[in-house]
């Protein structure tokens, strides 16, 4: 799993949900990093923050669809943003799943179950 957000409190607290499941992750702080630690390995899920520097939540979404290797990587977004606008803009660049910050631990376990089989 591969956690991207630019808040280093956000980065430690999802990967230790992630770890507490007994599952490894990664982090990046943004899309740019991201990319680099997908192309070194495929992640099976990414949860992802919309507003990052350099490379957004959306960017790194479109990126990942249009490459054949990760078009069909879950993407779960988890951002403060709740308007229904950025929902339909997540969903448009190929978000998979959507949840707002702060999050609860049931809807992100949720979540992840949703795509981890």
């Amino acid at each position: 799993m591969l956690i991207v957000d630019d808040s280093l409190s956000v980065r430690r607290s999802l990967a230790q949900f992630v770890a507490d499941l007994g599952t490894n992750s990664q982090t990046a702080r943004d899309g740019f990093e991201a990319i680099h630690a997908v192309s070194q390995q495929c992640p099976t899920l990414l949860l992802v923050d919309l507003e990052m520097p350099r490379m957004n939540g959306l960017e790194l979404t479109a990126h990942l669809r249009a490459n054949e290797a990760t078009r069909e990587v879950p993407v779960i977004m988890i951002t403060s943003r709740s308007t229904e606008k950025h929902r339909q803009m997540a969903k448009s660049a190929g978000v998979n799943g959507y949840l707002n910050k702060p999050w609860s631990d049931d809807d992100l376990l949720s979540a992840i179950r949703d795509f981890i089989h």
